[in-house]
């Protein structure tokens, strides 16, 4: 099999299952209801279910964890690029002041649940989550920090950097699901099979709930609202072009596994996070934006994959 078609073939699955929710979502039996179904079982039982599970498979011992932490470096150090990048940015283009917060956030934060876990799954395999993980940890702890502190202050909300509210979002459930699998790990205890089959099992449903609640998401998006604008435009080269590619150069030269550097990678080229437009909404910032941003990167990243995956294994295979 090509290069290529290993790399369609990959996400092809994932695209299957998006158009199913995409052509359910307007039936009277799924609706909005079935939407927001899907995204709380995915968010607060299947992706933790699956954390439990795959830290005590991947991870299994404690030198395995220290070997994670190792890594933690390399998302944070990316992710404070892909800010300052992106403040850059806002000010070289001289960015609508309103949507600030907004772009930035875009810019730099993943949609690392919902798609980069089943992405990154699907192309690496099982043994990339505790990888993927580092990464999701880093974009939680920063967007709950400063990306809500710049939506918040889009919206002229007054806020402290780290604010109570923002501690709190920290301990979502997917993150609480990776720390009791670090604590099993680290206490050496081992679930009995009829207790982790059925958490391995539900986590397993995570992967098609979440596409097909992503299919279903872009098909209530107001197609209305898809105004080509400067700030667009610029915002699909930074993240899709111009960040991924600087990150490229530097990866290239860091002494990771191949695996490592190819997670992180996709990892970057994710979506925009579907907290983001809850935030926005809430902090008052301009909600019509983040969620048409959401709905373009969300389109974009799911067609440009193919190509990173190309390109990844051909500069550093």
């Amino acid at each position: 099999m090509s290069l290529l078609a290993q790399a369609v073939t990959s996400v092809l699955p994932l695209l299957i299952m998006m158009a199913f929710g995409f052509a359910i979502a307007k039936k009277s039996w799924f609706g909005k209801a079935g939407e927001d179904f899907l995204s709380k079982f995915c968010m607060r039982v299947a992706i933790p279910c699956y954390m439990v599970t795959n830290v005590l498979t991947t991870c299994p011992t404690r030198k395995d964890l220290l070997d994670l932490l190792k890594l933690f470096p390399v998302p944070f150090g990316a992710l404070f690029l892909l800010l300052a990048l992106a403040f850059a940015a806002v000010r070289l283009l001289k960015v609508d002041k309103k949507i600030h917060g907004v772009f930035i956030n875009v810019m730099a934060f993943s949609n690392t649940v919902i798609i980069g876990f089943p992405v990154t799954i699907s192309l690496f395999g099982e043994s990339s989550t505790p990888i993927a993980m580092s990464y999701y940890i880093a974009n939680t702890v920063l967007f709950w920090s400063i990306g809500a502190y710049l939506l918040r202050r889009d919206g002229g909300v007054e806020s402290k950097l780290i604010s109570a509210e923002g501690l709190k979002k920290l301990a979502s459930p997917p993150l609480l699901g990776f720390a009791l699998g670090v604590l099993l790990v680290l206490a050496g205890v081992s679930l009995p099979d009829f207790l982790f089959s059925p958490l391995q099992q539900i986590g397993k449903t995570a992967t098609p709930l979440a596409m097909i609640m992503t299919g279903s998401v872009l098909r209530h998006m107001d197609l209305k609202q898809l105004k080509p604008s400067k700030e667009l435009v610029a915002l699909l080269i930074n993240r899709f072009i111009l960040a991924p590619g600087i990150l490229l150069l530097i990866m290239m030269n860091l002494p990771l596994t191949l695996m490592a550097k190819q997670v992180y990678l996709i990892m970057t080229v994710m979506p925009a996070m579907t907290q983001l437009g809850i935030v926005a909404k809430e902090s008052h910032a301009d909600y019509e934006f983040a969620a048409m941003t959401i709905a373009v990167t969300t389109v974009v990243s799911m067609v440009l994959i193919p190509g990173y995956i190309m390109l990844i294994a051909f500069l550093m295979g």
